[in-house]
């Protein structure tokens, strides 16, 4: 099947957000769809936060409709219209992941965090007692601290504009009981062995730093969420001061199997589809 063809019996798996000219998702699960011979195609769809309570589980009446890819700002809004959910989800109060289950009732799932950590263990290291920082507590903040806590890190600290958002982020970490230690922090990086940057920082020339990286000790590993581009202002400083940097499209790609098996497309390994694709470490 070329990965452009679309039939009366394609199915949907539109990936939901505001704004979504950023999302490498049609591009890459396109290409595996027509590489796998799936009948299926994944379509951007852009809708405002004022109108996704009504059209976002409007979308799911529609038949072919299977599915549906969740991202910024519609993470946390999206659970308020699932039937049942992950524990991740409930953890995080955020969902980047639903199906469509055969009595047309909607599970959500959680994949972010999960996709980081396995990228991280991919590019061999490992979360386990680290002192982590997260900085953003939006959905992907959230769904990164969450698999921190679960893949044994010593602590979390949770940096945010708002300080309430960090707070309920931290709080539900430790309530959920997935993390050893959560608090509120700031966006110091100085005594951490992880920085996670998971806020849109980076995406315009014209950002600020979302870290002083005056103050990143050498050696600390330095992650961005950012998929859009591979090396970010961050990523670049934090490199120029001797930290080991981590890309954003190591967490794109993990998640793929993840996707396809909540969506019924079961034995598929990040390793297969790299090679099915192409995609280049």
């Amino acid at each position: 099947m070329n990965p452009l063809s679309i039939s009366g019996s394609t199915l949907l798996y539109p990936v939901i957000g505001y704004p979504v000219g950023q999302v490498k998702a049609p591009m890459l699960y396109n290409q595996l769809f027509g590489a796998i011979g799936i009948d299926a195609v994944v379509v951007p769809l852009e809708i405002a936060p004022a109108d996704f309570p009504t059209v976002g589980p409007a979308l799911f009446a529609v038949s072919n409709v299977r599915g549906a890819m969740i991202t910024i700002p519609h993470k946390p809004a999206c659970v308020d219209f699932l039937d049942a959910a992950s524990a991740a989800v409930k953890a995080a109060g955020a969902c980047n992941a639903i199906v469509k289950r055969a009595d047309g009732t909607l599970f959500g799932d959680l994949f972010d965090g999960v996709g980081f950590v396995r990228g991280l263990k991919r590019a061999g290291v490992e979360p386990k007692g680290m002192r982590c920082l997260v900085v953003g507590s939006g959905g992907v903040g959230a769904a990164i601290a969450v698999a921190l806590g679960e893949a044994g890190a010593a602590s979390v600290g949770v940096s945010d504009l708002s300080a309430d958002s960090a707070a309920r982020l931290a709080g539900r970490l430790t309530s959920f009981g997935v993390c050893r230690e959560a608090f509120v922090a700031t966006n110091d990086p100085a005594g951490y062995d992880l920085v996670v940057n998971a806020t849109p920082l980076g995406l315009k020339e014209s950002d600020p730093l979302p870290v002083p990286v005056e103050r990143l000790a050498p050696g600390t590993v330095v992650a961005d969420v950012i998929m859009k581009i591979d090396f970010t202002p961050l990523l670049l400083a934090a490199r120029e001061r001797g930290c080991t940097i981590h890309m954003g499209r190591e967490m794109f790609i993990e998640m793929a199997p993840l996707y396809l098996s909540l969506f019924g497309y079961d034995g598929y390994t990040s390793d297969g589809i790299r090679k099915l694709v192409g995609y280049k470490d």
